[in-house]
């Protein structure tokens, strides 16, 4: 069975008409789940349909907690719309974390339930340091991204178990970096925005390089459009964050070299597509001027 095919059945649980229609639904985790499936279908006496429910509850599950981590947590008075959009974060979140017991529990992997279930503990505490630490403003930019990759993989690493030994070691590798390929791909996204409680990567990296002057403008709450915009290009953090991006894709191109079997290797390669796309139209302005 070809990934395409986990995405198709997780379109069946998440998208709902209320639900586009209402509220915004975070981008899927495919490049963590495909990874997965691809290493469930490699092990020696793999069952095609235990891959498949895995990577599916691996997919839901992480869908939900992304989904919840979108909830405007803003005080006072909201429009209707917005209070509705909230509702459905967390009705969709929900829903979409609690059908995994049911997927699992049904196809007799009552082993993974217990591990996914102690793995969704790890990431609600791994996000619980991470936002205390942003609050208090004790994270570097590099140490940011470390930690944010934590999160992004904690889950996935409920099924290092369930491979063969001997590709334990390569599979946790290629899940950090791809794990990181998609935070800075988020950070990118975020880094247009002026920054809030989230205080991502731009803030973090202007906030270590930046003159005191601008330091102390970022410090300001809230910084203006045209503010944020001008330091962002002063500081060069979208290129930073492409350069990083860069040395992560090239670290799975290495990785890939040291797994086993042409289809493997193939699989590998496929998941850095969006990433390779993303690096393309980054630098065809600089290739242009």
């Amino acid at each position: 069975m070809r990934f395409d095919r986990i995405t198709e059945l997780a379109r069946k649980y998440v998208e709902y008409d209320m639900i586009s229609t209402h509220t915004e639904l975070p981008d899927f985790p495919v490049p963590r789940v495909h990874l997965l499936y691809t290493f469930l279908t490699d092990r020696e006496g793999s069952s095609q349909k235990s891959a498949e429910n895995c990577a599916l509850a691996a997919f839901l599950v992480q869908s939900g907690m992304d989904t919840h981590d979108l909830i405007d947590l803003g005080r006072g008075e909201q429009k209707e719309s917005k209070m509705r959009s909230r509702q459905l974060k967390v009705l969709a979140g929900d829903y979409f974390s609690s059908v995994f017991y049911a997927l699992l529990a049904g196809a007799g992997e009552i082993d993974m339930v217990s591990a996914m279930s102690s793995a969704i503990c790890e990431v609600n505490t791994l996000k619980v340091k991470l936002y205390t630490k942003l609050k208090q403003v004790l994270l570097s930019a590099e140490d940011y991204l470390k930690e944010s990759t934590q999160v992004k993989m904690s889950l996935f690493l409920a099924f290092s178990g369930l491979m063969d030994k001997s590709k334990q070691n390569i599979w946790r590798l290629l899940l950090t970096e791809l794990s990181r390929c998609e935070v800075v791909l988020d950070e990118m996204k975020h880094s247009l925005s002026i920054p809030d409680q989230h205080r991502g990567y731009a803030y973090l990296h202007i906030l270590e390089t930046g003159t005191s002057e601008d330091k102390e403008l970022l410090r300001r709450h809230p910084v203006g459009e045209r503010e944020w915009g001008s330091m962002l290009v002063k500081y060069k953090v979208k290129e930073q964050l492409t350069g990083i991006l860069q040395q992560s894709v090239e670290r799975v191109q290495m990785l890939s070299q040291e797994c086993r079997g042409d289809k493997l290797r193939a699989e590998v390669t496929a998941m850095l597509e969006p990433f390779q796309a993303v690096l393309s139209i980054q630098r065809r302005p600089a290739q242009e001027g």
